[in-house]
């Protein structure tokens, strides 16, 4: 008997911490570089969160700041490594993390906001 692997669309976070002082132009073809990518194979960008400049815990790539990109989307398992390997390729990436997740709902509910007392 032949078992057939289903392969369908998985929700996915990725944060991506940009060089500080890229230009516009230059993050915005990072962008459409990054959405086309996702949907050559069906995927999909439901969101984006632009977040700036931030401070960096620690210097990466002698950068003291990065300017932080937050992405909400789905695309199928088997392109994420694809999506892996052109990320690190760009030279203007300090650093990205791609992680799944399992409830749609639960994004940005987990972040525990600091009560102010009076």
């Amino acid at each position: 008997m032949l078992v057939k692997k289903v392969n369908k669309l998985k929700n996915y976070e990725m944060m991506v911490a940009l060089k500080p002082l890229l230009p516009d132009d230059v993050r915005k073809e990072i962008h459409k570089e990054f959405v086309d990518l996702v949907s050559k194979d069906g995927g999909e960008v439901l969101d984006v969160d632009v977040w700036g400049k931030r401070y960096l815990s620690y210097k990466i790539k002698g950068h003291s700041e990065g300017y932080y990109m937050v992405y909400d989307f789905k695309a199928f398992p088997k392109d994420i490594a694809e999506i892996e390997r052109q990320m690190k390729l760009k030279l203007e990436v300090l650093r990205f993390m791609i992680v799944e997740v399992e409830d749609v709902s639960t994004i940005g509910k987990s972040i525990k906001k600091k009560e102010i007392e009076i």
